[in-house]
């Protein structure tokens, strides 16, 4: 009975495994129009939310703004896969309806009360579990390498920053421009004890 028990176990796990690596490997559009952005984020049970202000993109952001006419960005949140939630912007242009701008932020910020702030001892246990929570976030960075590589594979590539709390890496061809980076703050330094922040953000554009 233990053998069979530990046998649904393993399968279980497997298959959960196997259900995340699978969300995983479909996080990145790669369709063209707007509506097809869409799709692709009700197929993930991702929220289009609403938009009340008008947001427009600054050169310093987007170096070919002028080039298109962008209509307001189409603003989703994403719950897939569960431990990683999402806020993506996708810009498009209101003639040809193709995305032009897309924004990802993977983010966690640690939101506290006082009571804990002010314990050393809850702190401390805080920031330790948040230290397994940086690893998990660095080896999500790590499958959106990938991803990347293998839908940039002809692009050039270049890593900008390999620092331990700080990753930054392009991808550019003569149509397009990504930026993969990743930032926190460190959670093992003992002097400056407070709760972290780890980001992950993708930006790719068209030219």
């Amino acid at each position: 009975m233990k053998k069979i028990i530990t046998f649904i176990f393993c399968l279980i796990s497997s298959l959960y495994s196997c259900s995340q690596e699978s969300q995983i490997q479909n996080l990145i559009f790669t369709g063209k129009s707007i509506e097809e952005a869409i799709k692709f984020e009700v197929n993930l049970n991702s929220k289009v939310d609403k938009n009340y202000a008008t947001i427009v993109l600054a050169p310093e952001l987007y170096p070919y703004v002028d080039k298109y006419d962008l209509n307001n960005p189409k603003q989703i949140s994403r719950v897939i896969p569960n431990d990683f939630p999402a806020n993506i912007e996708y810009y498009y242009d209101k003639n040809s309806r193709e995305v032009k701008y897309s924004s990802y932020k993977w983010a966690f910020f640690n939101r506290i009360d006082d009571e804990t702030l002010f314990n050393r001892k809850k702190l401390q246990e805080l920031v330790e579990a948040e230290c397994d929570k940086l690893n998990k976030y660095s080896d999500f960075f790590s499958k959106l390498e990938q991803i990347l590589d293998n839908k940039y594979s002809s692009s050039k590539k270049s890593i900008l920053k390999t620092e331990p709390k700080e990753k930054l890496i392009e991808w550019e061809n003569d149509n397009s421009k990504a930026t993969l980076k990743l930032e926190f703050q460190d959670c093992n330094d003992k002097k400056k004890l407070l709760p972290g922040w780890f980001m992950i953000s993708f930006i790719e554009y068209s030219k």
